[in-house]
């Protein structure tokens, strides 16, 4: 999607989105971008390592990082990234105003931080409102009834969108009182 950013647009991937909010939080290799993902918000989004490394050269070219070469006298030398302030307000357009999909929610959410809290809200009321419309779909086709299997997902479904509603009702009650500023 394309970001607005004070000078330009640029046109950025999730994958180039999530790398740069791992990022926010200082210097890394791409290796330990990698690994920090691995263990953060790959639970959500999984890029492939070569899909890291294939980012991070586009990054610094669009002027969204900086990179810098450190010398390692065991191994070979490496590469560590920073954001730059265009990188960061790339990151928050993309967070505030990329298109509204379930694969990318719960990543906008990962780095919630960067965002304006009330975009963060909105997104997260959205999604709740969008369960609420789903939930009332599938207890139609519940009131309806359906075969043994279909109604196995049918249930699914349910409890998916149900949880979801209670999540978001949650988290809009802990961002109201200020928690998570």
């Amino acid at each position: 999607m394309p970001v607005r950013t004070k000078s330009e647009t640029v046109a950025l991937t999730a994958t180039e989105c999530a790398v740069l909010g791992l990022i926010t939080k200082g210097e890394r290799s791409g290796y330990d971008l990698a690994k920090k993902a691995e263990r953060s918000v790959g639970y959500v989004w999984a890029p492939a390592r070569s899909q890291i490394y294939a980012v991070l050269p586009r990054l610094v070219s669009q002027g969204l990082a900086t990179s810098r070469k450190v010398r390692q006298s065991s191994r070979p030398d490496k590469h560590v990234y920073r954001i730059t302030q265009k990188g960061r307000e790339a990151l928050r357009d993309w967070l505030e105003h990329s298109e509204d999909s379930e694969s990318t929610f719960l990543l906008r959410v990962f780095f919630g931080d960067q965002m304006s809290k009330q975009a963060l809200v909105a997104l997260i009321e959205r999604r709740r409102d969008l369960a609420r419309a789903t939930l009332a779909e599938f207890r139609e086709i519940e009131r309806r009834g359906t075969d043994f299997h279909p109604n196995l997902t049918l249930r699914w479904g349910l409890a998916h969108h149900r949880a979801l509603i209670r999540w978001a009702d949650e988290i809009l009650r802990e961002l109201d009182r200020g928690e998570g500023a």
